[in-house]
């Protein structure tokens, strides 16, 4: 509720705070002097009326004294009525015996008695030697001031007299109506004073509060009128210069983003331009969208590029479609009506002229309008001497790769014929060796001379079975009869057998898929090449092989617990004979379309990932 009447309060308006405020403030001294007035009077008037019922009880016991004595209550009761009738505040007077017990005549009437409870208010015996005593208590008539006071000292008899505050309210009620109504009219006063006071000053507000809602808008060029000197004035004064300042800025500001929004569109058309040479296929299209930007950020007549890559050349042209530009001579005609705007910028890079960039100005261009043109023709020569290079650089890469192609296929094919030749030939030798060996063997008769025989004989046919081996490692039969992942399997198995090391090999998706002869042959030289640096370099002893087809594309990962590498320095370092096996995997791949990855660190194993090698598979049966 607190924080509503706080959120509303701050809502008001100034005027309504002002006259709000002023307000308060009058009827806050209002009742303030009420009370005040109220409480001084009550506590001065109670003392005046102990002090009138003191004078007067004193007065009467010494008035009575001989009509007490003299049991005159005919005297007695005219003089006490006479008093009462002079004194309208009090409520009674009575008249006790020199004991205080019986009331010898009173002021109540008839009608009424003084009763013991109304004695025994004030006795006697608390006056001891003082000339009267008061006490106050409340009746249904209100507080009563009672002041008992002896007459001869006692020896006759005693005065009670009880005066009420009746009069002391009559007199604070009139006194707080006089206040009351003095205090609603400084109010009205004070609130019409207030009110033109405030409409004056709201004025002035007003003014400030209109031209501040235009300067919110963006009208820098308001400016507050106001003609008083006072605080208001001052603060519309520096209103004004805040203004004049805002100006300034705001001039600045736009000349600043304005040569922002320049260099903006020029770093725009420059990223533009940076990004055609990424695709050579693509260059006549992003320079054709060049040359329609660049017309549109200039706002140019129209615009002409023209670039030369060796026998390719490219050419584009944005116009604004006039008649006479149509025929101008960028589009080949013979006459240009406009020849004060048009200009011909070269195109130069290092080794020669690659062609031109001619534009025609629907009027004179400013300074940074020249230095962005400048700019977009230095770059666009930087961009078409790149897209020359990168043509070289494409056409010796595709030179490569297809040189490696023949060379991969130049060395399967010598691995096939000395794989041949050692399994026809050098095998059949060496059988025949071990078969005269053996022959040998039985005919001898010298012990020693036969055990170096079948010493003899057994290393011959260990060399058969490396030979064997040699032959299967060139070319396996495998391969070629059943595809890439029974040559595998039975390659892995060859390999634990060789070298003692576990191969797990993890196969998904080639249900019924044979891959080309070029793939297959590919990721059979990088898996058997792994391995082979797994056994003789990493001193492993376990590897991992997952091979995936997903939706034509393969991938696989070899994995081995070995020593591990550096691999970020073995791959940055140049070329040596110790990484020539890393460097053939890795152009293996890449000559079939796919990614090679390798990760390892010193203790940790070696990784090596293959990507996105995407192929056409068919089944078995085709």
């Amino acid at each position: 509720m607190t924080k509503l009447l706080l959120k509303n309060l701050r809502n008001t308006s100034v005027k309504m705070k002002v006259l709000g405020i002023t307000l308060g403030l009058v009827l806050l001294m209002g009742i303030t002097s009420i009370f005040v007035v109220r409480e001084s009077l009550v506590i001065k008037l109670s003392e005046d009326l102990d002090r009138r019922a003191i004078s007067i009880a004193s007065d009467l016991s010494s008035r009575t004294t001989d009509f007490t004595i003299l049991h005159d209550l005919y005297s007695l009761h005219k003089l006490l009525q006479q008093t009462k009738s002079n004194n309208p505040d009090i409520e009674y007077i009575f008249i006790l015996d020199h004991q205080g017990e019986e009331v010898l005549i009173h002021t109540l009437g008839s009608k009424f008695d003084v009763t013991s409870q109304l004695i025994e208010f004030n006795p006697i015996n608390e006056l001891e030697e003082n000339e009267y005593h008061m006490v106050s208590y409340l009746s249904e008539n209100g507080v009563i001031h009672d002041v008992v006071s002896p007459i001869l000292g006692g020896d006759v008899g005693y005065v009670r007299v009880g005066l009420n505050e009746n009069q002391i309210k009559a007199t604070i009620n009139d006194l707080s109506f006089i206040i009351i109504i003095s205090t609603t009219i400084i109010a009205i006063i004070g609130f019409i004073i207030s009110f033109i006071l405030t409409k004056i000053i709201y004025k002035d507000l007003l003014k400030l509060i209109k031209v501040s809602k235009e300067v919110g808008k963006g009208n820098l060029n308001s400016k507050v009128e106001i003609e008083s000197k006072d605080e208001i004035g001052l603060l519309g004064e520096e209103f004004n210069t805040m203004i004049d300042c805002l100006r300034t800025k705001n001039d600045e500001n736009m000349a600043y983003l304005q040569e922002l929004q320049m260099r903006n569109n020029e770093l725009s058309l420059l990223h533009q331009l940076s990004v055609t040479f990424l695709d050579g296929d693509s260059f006549h299209k992003h320079l054709n969208h060049t040359a329609k930007k660049l017309k549109d950020d200039l706002n140019l007549q129209c615009c002409y590029i023209e670039i030369s890559l060796n026998d390719d050349k490219i050419q584009t042209f944005h116009g604004n479609g006039s008649g006479n530009c149509d025929n101008c001579v960028i589009n080949g005609g013979a006459k240009c009506f406009g020849p004060e705007n048009y200009h011909i910028y070269p195109l130069e890079t290092s080794k020669q002229n690659t062609g031109k960039v001619s534009i025609c100005f629907k009027e004179d261009p400013d300074e940074v309008m020249l230095k962005f043109i400048n700019s977009f023709i230095r770059q666009l020569s930087v961009i078409a001497e790149n897209a020359l290079l990168w043509q070289e650089i494409k056409y010796k890469e595709e030179l490569r790769l297809k040189l490696l192609e023949r060379v991969i296929s130049a060395q399967e094919e010598e691995r096939k014929r000395i794989a041949r030749e050692l399994h026809d030939e050098t095998s059949q030798s060496l059988a025949t060796i071990v078969l005269g060996i053996t022959m040998l063997e039985e005919t001898e008769q010298d012990q020693q001379l036969r055990n170096k025989l079948t010493d003899l004989r057994k290393i011959t046919e260990k060399t058969i079975d490396e030979v064997h081996y040699l032959s299967w490692s060139l070319r396996p039969s495998a391969l070629d009869d059943y595809g890439l992942l029974p040559a595998i399997k039975k390659y892995s198995e060859e390999f634990k057998k060789k070298y003692h090391i576990e191969v797990d090999i993890q196969v998904i998706g080639f249900e019924e898929i044979r891959l080309p002869s070029v793939v297959e042959i590919s990721i059979y030289r990088v898996i058997q090449e792994a391995l082979t640096n797994a056994a003789r370099h990493a001193d492993a002893e376990n590897i991992s092989i997952i091979i995936k087809h997903v939706k034509n594309v393969v991938s696989f990962i070899i994995e081995d617990d070995g020593n591990g590498f550096n691999a970020s320095e073995t791959v940055s370092r140049k070329l040596t004979k110790n990484h020539l096996g890393l460097k053939g995997m890795q152009e293996r791949i890449e000559s079939i379309g796919g990614r090679f990855f390798i990760e390892s660190n010193p203790g940790i194993g070696t990784s090596i990932y293959v990507n996105d090698i995407k192929i056409g598979g068919v089944d078995y049966e085709s």
